[in-house]
């Protein structure tokens, strides 16, 4: 595989298993390519640096942070080690397959600075689909924009878009927060479709049901204010 003009943060925290089966997957991968920036997002044990020490391989790189950065803080942090023109992210929870992610940005024409590509999310439990639709329909309302499946990923954006703002979303709000001003700024956006799986270890740091939920998008709404003077600076 030739290199591409990209690289792929995916922070993890407290989650050795997952991280050692994304490692796993990633050294099997056919490629040379260094395409993928594996964060410690301030794990409260050294159990994930050991993993990685030991399992070293040239088509992904180390980093780690002291404290916990939030998964928006994580993104922004690791985003300062990447050596390529864009920045993409996803998260290491394994519902997405890591080589899956590679191939379909690989097969993106990354010719553009202002271009925000944005997965859609396939093959969801209904359930889940059903309230990503309703958080669309409420965020899209409020916001004045088309904001659907807000949390789809893998996303990648270039990399000057993480020098305008030093206040960026540290949660899990992030991924709307791009996504609005990608909107309020008229970027080319794309939305290819990935196939979604359930999660193979341990359990989400932030989702412990309907009220997480629920708290975290009444977050997202209260920073609107913020998030478009934050969209007014152009990168």
């Amino acid at each position: 595989m030739k290199d591409n003009n990209f690289q792929i943060v995916v922070p993890f925290y407290n989650d050795e298993d997952s991280f050692e089966t994304f490692v796993e997957i990633l050294n099997k991968m056919e490629t040379e390519d260094n395409a993928f920036i594996l964060l410690d997002n301030g794990s409260d044990t050294n159990e994930i640096k050991k993993i990685a020490e030991n399992k070293r391989k040239n088509n992904w790189t180390f980093v780690r942070s002291e404290k916990n950065l939030g998964f928006g803080g994580g993104i922004k942090y690791a985003a300062e080690f990447v050596e390529k023109e864009f920045v993409a992210w996803m998260p290491g929870n394994l519902k997405l397959n890591p080589s899956d992610v590679y191939e379909v940005i690989a097969k993106q024409n990354l010719d553009e600075k202002y271009l925000y590509i944005k997965c859609t999310r396939k093959n969801r439990p209904k359930i889940d689909h059903l309230k990503t639709r309703i958080f669309g329909i409420i965020a899209s309302i409020y916001f004045g924009k088309k904001i659907f499946d807000a949390g789809g990923t893998p996303n990648l954006i270039h990399k000057d878009f993480f020098s305008i703002e030093k206040d960026f979303p540290k949660d899990f709000s992030f991924d709307v927060f791009v996504y609005y001003y990608c909107l309020l700024n008229s970027f080319k956006i794309k939305r290819p479709s990935i196939s979604y799986k359930t999660r193979v270890h341990g359990e989400s740091h932030w989702q412990k049901g309907l009220i997480s939920e629920i708290k975290l998008t009444f977050n997202i709404l209260k920073y609107k204010k913020q998030w478009k003077d934050i969209s007014k600076i152009k990168i």
